[in-house]
């Protein structure tokens, strides 16, 4: 008989508990990733995360040969897939760790059906997340946190050097006794993930995708940056964050092996380095709670969480929203942050909130807007963050900021890069500079009317 693992966002071979288990059964494995965009329609990955994921698959491969295991890829429907797998290969168990958005667990409970009548034993796990949704819940009223603080406190107390140390690392010797190999899979090219035109390239200067690269990222952070964390994590010229969300979002690292290596640093350091960690890790949990609220209020996705943001509050401006895009508002620190997201597949935090404030209240565009061209042109767009995060921004999400809350880009940009750095990395000093596409002050008291008439 036969194990059968399929590959989701999962993509490492270290603290994998599914691929340990198979390990473990000492039988032929069949190690599968099935392209299906159908099945995260509307949502399926954009651009740049389609390139991120075709070179995550390809050093995922890599590192499964090393334990004597072939990844295959298909492009066809999951459940129709792997039913047909387990009737032609004589599978007897199916593996694979779960993924966190609603409409993808009601097709893995599909799955787990349709193999359960066929008598195949089904091994889900939940490492992705560092909590169970399910039964997290307030304790006085045992309903959903719509509130970050009580949800990051209480979270917090469950985690414990002890609690997370990864369930699952493998020694340099861990091998497998044999790999099945299917004789009808496809080639990586096959999946189609990279466009045709290739200017997804220049994303090869700015990021290396891959297990190795996630762990090498962790650890750099770790030694040299976590120690300034909190002074320079919001100065968007300055290497001060991790770098570690795409990895993140394609599994590459997991939130428990993140979790394991600032424990000791909060539980035996002290001082301004246990602090930093704590001041991580708590941007750690806000990434568990974007997935908590995707997982009990999935309508999130294309609706506001406050029902009093109505269709009618939003304007249409097309040739604004077409300026915003293409980095040419007039204002730096915004066309900085746009055209660092064109060209590198990425955007600093605290410009990525300018962006959203300016798009959202000073022009009034629906926040759906800018979800969907950060989906396409991020390369870790990940459908929780960019829902809760622009709904944060926008003011109509769950514990979000203020409508009032108008960042000025202009003040901001000095705050946050003085010495103009940031802008003098994205913006050409050849650029003519542009004006204003809005007046500020104004568009400030627009988005306030608006709110003083839409909402209160």
């Amino acid at each position: 008989m036969n194990t059968l693992i399929w590959f989701q966002r999962d993509l490492r071979i270290h603290d994998h508990p599914g691929l340990r288990y198979a390990i473990e059964k000492r039988q032929p494995i069949i190690a599968v990733y099935i392209y299906s965009p159908k099945e995260d329609a509307p949502w399926a990955d954009g651009a740049a995360s389609r390139w991120w994921l075709h070179h995550s698959l390809q050093k995922h491969a890599e590192q499964l040969e090393s334990l004597n295991i072939k990844l295959h890829y298909f492009k066809a429907d999951s459940v129709e897939k792997i039913q047909k797998f387990t009737q032609a290969h004589q599978v007897d168990t199916v593996i694979w760790t779960n993924r966190h958005e609603p409409h993808r667990k009601l097709l893995e409970d599909k799955l787990e059906q349709t193999l359960s009548t066929d008598n195949i034993d089904v091994k889900r796990f939940k490492d992705e997340l560092l909590g169970n949704p399910d039964v997290f819940l307030t304790a006085s009223k045992q309903t959903p946190y719509r509130v970050f603080t009580p949800f990051y406190r209480k979270l917090r107390r469950e985690l414990t050097l002890s609690t997370m140390l990864p369930s699952s690392v493998f020694r340099d010797d861990t091998n497998t006794d044999s790999s099945a190999v299917l004789k009808d899979s496809q080639t990586l090219q096959h999946l189609q993930l990279l466009d045709k035109h290739h200017w997804h390239k220049k994303l090869h200067t700015h990021w290396t995708p891959g297990e190795t690269e996630a762990q090498r990222k962790l650890d750099c952070f770790v030694a040299s940056i976590l120690i300034d964390y909190d002074k320079q994590r919001d100065f968007p010229a300055t290497k001060g964050t991790s770098g570690l969300s795409p990895h993140l979002h394609f599994g590459e690292i997991s939130p428990r092996q993140i979790v394991n290596t600032l424990a000791p640093l909060i539980d035996f350091e002290g001082g301004v380095i246990a602090q930093a960690a704590e001041s991580f890790l708590r941007q750690l949990i806000w990434r568990e709670f974007a997935r908590y609220i995707l997982w009990h209020f999935p309508e999130t996705v294309n609706q506001p969480m406050n029902n009093k943001y109505k269709p009618e509050f939003w304007k249409t401006n097309n040739k604004l929203l077409a300026q915003w895009q293409q980095g040419k508002t007039g204002f730096t620190i915004i066309d900085a942050g746009m055209t660092e997201l064109w060209q590198s597949g990425s955007m600093h935090n605290r410009v990525r909130m300018l962006t959203a404030s300016l798009l959202t209240k000073n022009m009034g565009i629906d926040w759906q807007q800018g979800a969907r061209w950060f989906w396409d042109t991020l390369v870790d767009a990940d459908l929780a963050n960019n829902t809760m995060g622009w709904q944060w921004v926008a003011g109509c999400g769950v514990d979000a900021a203020p409508y009032f809350r108008i960042f000025n880009p202009e003040t901001q940009a000095i705050k946050f890069d003085k010495q103009q750095h940031y802008r003098k990395q994205w913006l050409r000093t050849t650029t003519p500079v542009l004006q204003p596409v809005i007046e500020l002050s104004q568009s400030r008291e627009e988005a306030l009317y608006r709110y003083r008439e839409f909402i209160k």
